[in-house]
């Protein structure tokens, strides 16, 4: 046997080699030897196959290898820079959103991105030249075998890790993608199990306390749920200049509850996913979005069973409710009724919608007309305006806080500003709550659906560190978010420290509204009761993430391995054996509560 190398195979390699090279580079910033060698010697094997067959069908192949490879390497980078996540060949169900969000890509962009096609430039003259080479058979076959064994010897490093980063950091973009769709081939395989209350409960080990407080305080009471885009709890009582960023916020947090040590749960759907986790209690899968994972199946949550209590229950998002394929979430979770673009138009537009400011206006129209009916009425209330890449439009800048000279043109600069805005809408909305009697009448959940701020510079990073007087977190700062709680007739100004997460919002709304929970399969825990709590993160950080009423936990190159820091004062020390018996626990959670979604009717 010998194989036939001609100068274009010989380029295209070697140009695929440095590809390989510059997206670990860019990605996680070394060379990792072993993961290297499996990746060239995938690409290796690959290129042979393709060798091997007819000469006038195998360099016109290999360009279209080359090209397909150098796209998803690019992809891969700026999906990258914005999820902080592994992009896998899953994210092709979601292509047609990618003209929705094209500002959010072309701010991301790099020109030296565009690197990954220089070699297009000279590789098309190369397949004209008839200059090749014979591999002989022995020299063929040792290169093969040892080969097979760089990649025998990645798929087995990258199998005993969990982080998604470190799979791809021993396998490489092309590899993971191989080992990714085997195990959904064999997920596929393992079929639907049916999850009931008594396998979670039997499951759960989250404590509460002996006494219930607070139970059915609320009950009867309107519920408004108010989600706000990209918004972290960094700049919650923070100021600038002598100025609050988000005064608003805080004046509500101070006639409320507000829940410091609370983070995002989201994956790959980000702002519909945050929906779905809020009205569930249901863990999202990660790389799928919920969206997709529950269409067409029907789902209990706060809008089933609020409903069956007598509310009017609507959501209502300023984008078209195809985005995310939203129509068929809203469908699943049995939303009486949703609004749109359709009903909110195009006025005032900042980012993918209505400005803040007319989508609380215009939604304050049906919430009146909800409160006529004469029963309560259930809302989500997406906000929209501080939206990534936080472009606001001149008129906006006036209403916002003005920032030193050194914040000017940063991205963290326009994040600040962005978010500043939409506390300024949010406190109208409130304004207008209190003028018609609503506010007394309603339990107003305020909370960031995920994290917003990009520090992909030196200066953003130290104007960051300016602004927390600290390093950045990566677990514990970037994906927390605020969560503010004001209930009529409770105490306010109350500060709840316990550990929490997107999916214990709707237990804690059902103890304030006296809701019983018994038979519903919920994931999540009633913060305003817990004695402890621990909750898992499986996108922007890597599976196996989880914080519990003390730590952060992100684990390491190996299963058996991780770092522990404290949230009080961001200490560090390596996992110990209890806090890998709760990642073991944690990943078993996780894995029912996907089990529960699959098997959905």
């Amino acid at each position: 046997m010998e194989s036939k190398w001609n100068i274009f195979t010989s380029a295209t390699f070697f140009m695929l080699v440095l590809k390989v090279l510059f997206v670990r580079q860019l990605i996680i910033g070394e060379i990792h030897v072993p993961g290297v060698l499996a990746e060239i010697s995938l690409l290796f094997l690959l290129i042979v196959l393709i060798a091997a067959a007819d000469g006038k069908r195998a360099n016109p192949l290999l360009l279209a290898v080359n090209l397909l490879i150098s796209v998803v390497s690019l992809t891969a980078i700026i999906y990258f820079d914005y999820y902080n996540s592994i992009i896998t060949y899953k994210a092709l169900g979601q292509a047609d959103q990618l003209g929705d969000v094209g500002d959010s890509i072309a701010a991301l962009f790099k020109y030296r991105y565009l690197l990954l096609f220089a070699d297009f430039l000279v590789l098309p003259f190369l397949m004209k030249r008839r200059v090749s080479f014979r591999l002989k058979r022995w020299v063929l076959v040792g290169v093969l075998v040892l080969a097979g064994v760089f990649v025998a010897n990645g798929v087995r490093n990258a199998r005993g890790t969990l982080s998604e980063i470190s799979q791809f950091n021993q396998l490489g973009l092309v590899g993971y993608q191989l080992m990714e769709g085997l195990s959904g081939m064999s997920a596929a395989f393992r079929g639907d199990v049916e999850v009931t209350p008594e396998m979670v409960a039997e499951q759960q080990r989250n404590r509460v306390r002996g006494g219930v407080e607070l139970a059915g305080i609320a009950k009867g009471k309107n519920v408004i749920v108010v989600q706000l885009e990209s918004v972290q709890d960094l700049l919650v009582n923070k100021k600038i200049g002598g100025r609050e960023i988000t005064p608003n916020l805080n004046r509500l947090a101070a006639d409320g509850m507000y829940f410091p040590n609370f983070y995002t749960q989201v994956g790959k759907g980000n702002t519909s996913d945050a929906e779905f986790i809020t009205n569930t209690s249901v863990y999202a899968l990660g790389d799928t979005p919920m969206t997709a994972a529950i269409a067409g199946k029907e789902m209990r949550g706060l809008p089933v069973i609020l409903g069956e209590a007598g509310y009017h229950t609507a959501t209502f998002h300023a984008n078209d409710v195809s985005f995310w394929n939203r129509e068929e979430m809203y469908k699943s979770l049995s939303f009486q009724e949703f609004y749109d673009k359709s009903y909110f138009g195009k006025e005032d537009f900042i980012a993918y919608g209505t400005s803040d400011e007319i989508f609380y206006e215009k939604s304050m129209v049906k919430l009146r007309e909800f409160r006529d009916e004469g029963r309560p009425f259930y809302v989500n209330l997406i906000a929209l305006s501080s939206h990534f890449p936080y472009e606001l439009p001149e008129e906006k800048k006036k209403l916002v806080m003005g920032l030193p000279e050194e914040f000017d043109g940063s991205i963290v600069g326009k994040y600040i500003q962005s978010v500043n805005y939409a506390d300024y809408a949010l406190g109208k909305l409130v304004e207008q709550l209190k003028t018609d009697g609503l506010y007394e009448e309603s339990v107003m959940v305020v909370y960031g659906d995920h994290q917003g701020l990009q520090t992909k510079n030196d200066h953003d990073k130290e104007l960051v560190r300016k602004l927390l007087g600290r390093e950045y977190h990566g677990l514990l700062d970037h994906l927390n978010v605020p969560l503010v709680l004001r209930v009529p007739g409770a105490a306010g100004g109350k500060i709840v420290e316990m550990t929490g997460g997107l999916v214990d919002i709707y237990p804690t709304l059902a103890n304030l509204l006296g809701l019983d929970l018994g038979r519903e399969v919920v994931f999540g825990t009633d913060l305003m009761n817990a004695k402890e709590n621990l909750i898992g993160v499986r996108f922007y950080a890597p599976t196996g993430t989880y914080l519990d009423s003390t730590y952060g936990f992100s684990p390491g190159e190996t299963r058996d391995s991780g770092e522990l820091t404290t949230i009080a004062d961001r200490t560090t020390k390596p996992a110990g054996q209890a806090a890998l018996k709760q990642l073991d626990w944690i990943l078993k959670y996780l894995s029912l509560s996907d089990e529960y979604v699959n098997g959905l009717k």
